[in-house]
């Protein structure tokens, strides 16, 4: 029987592929926060030092050390390969998760490329390294972004300078070529930026967020009824799904309140 899915089934909706990218500080971590209020129950996947910008949130989470090396969770000792392992378990599907995050891909690539370092130490072809490491992050990236739930990677961003003189802001991963192509893995790439106004004693901090080619970000979004600017007056990303998934009377309701 031929039956043809629709592209405006509401499945197609109802979960959401994010890179959020920024410098240190900006509140990356903190939109963790904003998924546990907005979706419901959630797991970090954590190569960071710590989550206390979310300590306030009862999130479940596992720390990784290690791409794939030492694995032991009875003595508190995880590999990010080895979380991902459990994640295929019936025990992880049984816990209903909402959505997953990934904190962060900067730690991520650092601990992968580790691992390569070790194994191809005494390899002279160093293509070969960074092949394997092209193909292993992004891999991974792939198998993250295709669970059936909402995803959340965040990631470091850093400047490089093109070469017509122009700065460019780009995931902060080992390997210019990789990390160029991984905002391309994502259906949404959001870029944090912030601003500081005011004089010394009172400075007023302004956090927002790009959504397009702007001012040197790469960010991008899927939005066909085109309701996100390029810059959004917001440092919470959910606020941005929520305006997408606004059937267009809620939307029109919005901008009116909006504009009074």
């Amino acid at each position: 029987m031929f039956k043809p899915k629709k592209t405006c089934d509401a499945e197609l909706n109802e979960i959401s592929k994010l890179l959020i990218m920024a410098h240190h500080g900006w509140g990356k971590t903190t939109q963790f926060g904003h998924y546990a209020k907005e979706y419901g129950k959630g797991f970090i996947l954590s190569g960071e030092s710590g989550l206390m910008s979310v300590k306030d949130h009862d999130i479940d989470y596992l720390p990784f050390s290690s791409w794939d090396g030492p694995h032991d969770p009875e003595k508190d000792v995880y590999s990010f390969r080895g979380i991902v392992r459990m994640m295929q378990s019936p025990e992880f599907k049984a816990m209903g998760y909402k959505w997953i995050g990934l904190d962060s891909l900067t730690e991520l690539a650092d601990r992968l490329l580790e691992t390569l370092e070790e194994k191809h130490k005494d390899n002279k072809n160093t293509f070969e390294k960074w092949g394997e490491y092209a193909r292993l992050l992004t891999g991974a990236l792939k198998w993250i972004r295709d669970l059936p739930t909402h995803v959340c990677v965040t990631c470091l961003a850093q400047e490089e300078t093109n070469d017509n003189g122009v700065i460019e802001y780009w995931p902060m991963v080992k390997g210019a070529k990789v990390g160029k192509q991984i905002p391309g893995l994502f259906d949404h790439v959001f870029c944090g930026i912030r601003s500081t106004d005011g004089d010394r004693d009172n400075p007023v901090v302004t956090r927002r967020l790009i959504t397009d080619e702007v001012r040197g970000w790469h960010g991008k979004t899927r939005d066909p009824r085109g309701r996100l600017t390029p810059i959004m007056d917001t440092a919470n990303v959910v606020e941005l799904f929520r305006l997408m998934d606004m059937s267009d009377e809620q939307f029109a309701e919005y901008q009116s309140k909006k504009g009074k």
